[in-house]
């Protein structure tokens, strides 16, 4: 559960760096290399998802459903071919990401 609070710090820089590019653009590409980095090198697709609906959560606090959008997992989406019921095994670690990206937010991790 400690690798998906990777997730909303990256998340934080991408809120930091949305002057420069659009939010959108870095969502996808955030999305994406999380993606990779969870295959490669990481835990796998559950820790995939929980960081995917932390930030999910966080995104849609802030306001920026640009970046909630951007957050959908579609990279997981294509490698299973477009196979939704396989996906929905997975679900329930997405909604744990979700339920700590609530207590993130209500931790005070939000504007006030």
């Amino acid at each position: 559960m400690l690798e998906a609070l990777a997730f909303p710090l990256l998340l934080a820089l991408a809120f930091r760096m949305q002057g420069r590019l659009p939010l959108a653009a870095l969502g996808i590409w955030l999305n994406l290399l999380w993606f990779v980095y969870q295959n490669e090198w990481g835990s796998g697709w559950l820790a995939y998802l929980r960081g995917l609906g932390s930030g999910l959560f966080l995104a849609a606090g802030y306001g920026k459903p640009l970046m909630v959008w951007a957050l959908t997992p579609w990279p997981l989406f294509l490698y299973l071919r477009l196979d939704f019921r396989e996906f929905t095994f997975y679900l329930p670690a997405l909604g744990e990401g979700m339920l700590l990206g609530t207590l993130l937010y209500l931790a005070g991790l939000r504007k006030r």
